[in-house]
């Protein structure tokens, strides 16, 4: 199946990222940019064809006129299977249904030093050029996984001897006050549906994040995630 990506930001983190397979790269040679011309530059590296095409053509092709003269032709990103956890930070997220909001979840995550991303198996591919535009490209860029049951995470988490810390407010701790430790994942639940029983049973330690005032309604995911990974960044810097 190919698609078509539009605009610099979305164009380049494809080009840079090589998740893809990749087909032709179009632009408007009336527009002229130094992201255009770096864009041009990664295409040509990598042997890409590329077509200078009218405006018009583009509209058609993307069809909108939002697309800033240029736009990528490729193919759809491959999102294994939970692989051997070898790295430090890792954010399992469930409950998320719009893709906008999980565009903003990568962003945040990505911005923060998250080293991959895991999610229920689901099929975002219609999906894709709505997600990479709202994370600014970091979709792109940033591993992702996904998993058949939440059994299956739990198990590889064990094995590789990382703890789950669970953003889940029974029994939990301020996340303030709380210590990350050198490798682990966090997992953080939709606010409507919350975490998965399986992943809070297996939960190594739970935490909240503290308000300025009384308010009993969980953040959205994406405003959790950033709370919650640039708090790990703060500790880790």
């Amino acid at each position: 199946m190919k698609k078509i990506f539009d605009g610099t930001i979305s164009c380049k983190s494809v080009l840079e990222s090589d998740r893809r397979q990749i087909f032709d790269l179009y632009v408007d040679p009336k527009k002229r940019s130094k992201d255009i011309s770096y864009t041009i530059h990664l295409a040509k590296s990598k042997d890409i064809p590329i077509f200078f095409v009218e405006r018009s053509q583009l509209d058609e092709l993307c069809h909108h006129t939002r697309h800033g003269g240029i736009a990528l032709k490729a193919g759809l990103r491959d999102n294994p299977s939970i692989p051997l956890l070898d790295g430090k930070y890792y954010a399992y997220v469930d409950g998320v249904e719009d893709p906008y909001n999980l565009g903003s979840v990568c962003r945040n995550l990505y911005a923060s030093g998250c080293e991959a991303l895991i999610l229920p198996k689901r099929d975002w591919s219609n999906s894709e050029e709505i997600i990479l535009k709202a994370s600014a490209g970091a979709y792109e860029r940033m591993d992702i996984f996904f998993i058949e049951n939440e059994q299956d995470l739990v198990i590889s988490l064990k094995k590789a001897q990382i703890p789950l810390i669970c953003a889940y407010r029974k029994d939990a701790e301020n996340i303030y006050n709380y210590m990350f430790p050198e490798r682990f994942c966090i997992a953080v639940g939709g606010a409507l549906r919350g975490l998965n029983k399986t992943i809070l049973q297996a939960s190594h330690q739970n935490l909240f994040i503290p308000y300025g005032r009384p308010f009993r309604n969980a953040l959205d995911t994406p405003s959790a995630c950033a709370v919650i990974g640039f708090e790990i960044l703060r500790q880790k810097s």
